[in-house]
C-alpha cells in the first residue's frame, strides 16, 4: 500500500484525496497540507511547518502542487532529507531550468500528470518500488470500453489521471451509441471539459494548450481500449 500526501500553496491538488479514496486499492490518501504562498518572485528563506516535516517520513508517494518555485524547491529538499525513500512527483514544474534544479532531489517532473507513465519516471520506479504501486493506478489514463451492437455497454477504467477526470469520463460513456469510431473517442474525450479539467490552469506559463493535449491523451486511451463484444 503506498501512502500518498499531497502539498499545495493554492487552489490545486484537493481532488487528490477524492479520487484516491474512491479509486485507489493500492494506495492511500495521508493528508493534504497547504503552506503560505509568497507573494515575493524571490523569497530568501521558506520556513515549512514541523508537521509537514514530520509527515514526510510517513509518505511512500509526494505529490506537489505548490506554484511558488521556492515553496517547490524547498519542499523536494526537505521531502528528500527526512525520506530518502519518498517518490517526489511535482505536477507544477514550469520549465526545463526547474527541472533539472529538482532533478537533484529524484523529483518527477511530468509535461502533465495526465502524461504521468513508467515511462515518464524510468528508472526511478527501481529505486522507489512504491512508484509501481502508484502508476498500476494514477497516471496516464487507460480504459477498456466495451461495445455491443454499436452501443457502449461498459467501461472499465484500468488507471485513471490523479485529478479524476478518467473516471468521470467513464461514467458519462456508458450507453452511448457508435458510429463512427474516431468521432466517438473524440466526443466521449470532450466529456473531460465538464469535470472540468485544470491542466491549462496550474501551468500558466506554458504557450501550448494543455487542455487540448489533456483531452487527447484520453482519446487515444479510448482508442487503444475498444473491445467489441
Amino acid at each position: 500500500m503506498a501512502k500518498i500526501l499531497v502539498v499545495t500553496d493554492g487552489v490545486y491538488g484537493y481532488r487528490i484525496q477524492g479520487t484516491v479514496n474512491s479509486f485507489g486499492k493500492k494506495n492511500k490518501f495521508i493528508g493534504i497540507y497547504k503552506i503560505e504562498k509568497p507573494q515575493d518572485i524571490i523569497v530568501d528563506e521558506i520556513e515549512l511547518p514541523e508537521e509537514l516535516i514530520e509527515k514526510f517520513k510517513e509518505a511512500d508517494i509526494l505529490l506537489v502542487y505548490t506554484q511558488h518555485p521556492d515553496n517547490t524547491y524547498e519542499v523536494c529538499r526537505n521531502a528528500r532529507e527526512k525520506n530518502p525513500n519518498i517518490a517526489i512527483i511535482v505536477a507544477t514544474c514550469i520549465g526545463e531550468g526547474q527541472k533539472k534544479e529538482l532533478s537533484k532531489f529524484d523529483a518527477i517532473c511530468p509535461e502533465e500528470m495526465c502524461l504521468l507513465d513508467e515511462n515518464t519516471v524510468g528508472g526511478l520506479i527501481n529505486k522507489y518500488p512504491k512508484l509501481k504501486e502508484f502508476l498500476e493506478e494514477f497516471g496516464s489514463p487507460k480504459v477498456e470500453v466495451y461495445i455491443k451492437n454499436n452501443k457502449v455497454e461498459e467501461v472499465k477504467v484500468i488507471r485513471t489521471s490523479i485529478c479524476g477526470s478518467t473516471l468521470f469520463m467513464a461514467k458519462l460513456m456508458k450507453g452511448l451509441e457508435v458510429n463512427d469510431i474516431e468521432e466517438f473517442s473524440k466526443k466521449s474525450a470532450m466529456f473531460i471539459q465538464r469535470y472540468p479539467c485544470v491542466a491549462g490552469k496550474i501551468k500558466l506559463f506554458k504557450k501550448e494548450c494543455k487542455k487540448q493535449k489533456a483531452l487527447d491523451i484520453h482519446r487515444k486511451a479510448i482508442l487503444n481500449g475498444i473491445k467489441i463484444i
